[in-house]
């Protein structure tokens, strides 16, 4: 009678502790479908907007869209808020996907790396890592083959990194590949950043408009701000000081011209 509740309690932390180890990198669920002329290309979710490939965005900016949550997807529109070489971010006009989080820092050679996409209607993570630690560019080597397939498949889907229990997005694969060494080529987060606001929680420093707290009738929250003292002056508010007048003459006398 003794032994079998201890055997239960020892049972129950074994179970605990193969749950605990079972956690591991898992889907986000922050791919979305983009109906593009060129067929469904995949788009990643942030928290800035929806990512896609500057070249499958139309001229008029507009794109369909399908996000899934479970067993269960939305359609939507988007239209482009910005757009660079690479990519463009684009804003849903109604509904709010599942979104990514951006990385602090650029994928590195001991990160663990994974690719977010869709196989069979089911999402699905496709494990790589950076070729090379990144020395000749964003580099992915991969397993999977053949190559040309994986890059068309997965052109648009987001690049992850497990980085302390998180997802945090790294890239965008943009469908560049090398058959000769077998290589995939992504978006990193040099060109992602330059499509992001200067005020996003992207970027270590958070700049806010700041506004009078009976604008909305809540109380402002500071936080993640710094006070107005802290922060660096703007070149607008550096105003050159005069120069200092020389100093007099030893001796106190007045200057004489020289006759």
């Amino acid at each position: 009678m003794i032994r079998r509740p201890f055997a239960g309690l020892l049972a129950g932390i074994a179970a605990l502790a193969a749950a605990a180890g079972c956690r591991g990198p898992r889907s986000i669920g922050a791919n979305v479908e983009l109906q593009t002329e060129h067929g469904v290309v995949h788009g990643v979710s942030t928290e800035e907007g929806i990512l896609a490939l500057a070249e499958v965005v139309p001229a008029t900016g507009e794109l369909s869209f399908r996000s899934r949550a479970g067993n269960s997807f939305f359609d939507d529109v988007a239209e482009v808020r910005r757009r660079g070489d690479a990519l463009a971010l684009l804003a849903p006009r109604t509904s709010h996907p599942a979104q990514a989080r951006f990385a602090a820092r650029p994928a590195g050679g001991d990160d663990r790396l994974f690719i977010e996409s869709r196989r069979h209607g089911r999402p699905y993570l496709l494990e790589c890592r950076l070729h090379g630690g990144g020395a000749l560019g964003d580099l992915l080597a991969l397993e999977e083959a053949p190559l040309a397939d994986v890059a068309r498949r997965h052109a648009g889907a987001g690049l992850f990194a497990w980085r302390d229990g998180t997802m945090e997005l790294v890239g965008i694969l943009n469908g560049v590949y090398s058959e000769q060494p077998p290589l995939v080529a992504f978006v990193g987060l040099d060109e992602m950043s330059t499509l992001i606001p200067a005020g996003s929680d992207f970027f270590t420093r958070r700049l806010r408009t700041r506004r009078a707290d009976f604008e909305y009738g809540t109380p402002r929250d500071f936080e993640g701000e710094r006070a107005p003292a802290a922060d660096p002056p703007s070149p607008a508010d550096e105003i050159e000081s005069p120069p200092r007048p020389p100093d007099p003459p030893a001796g106190g006398g007045a200057l004489r011209a020289e006759g």
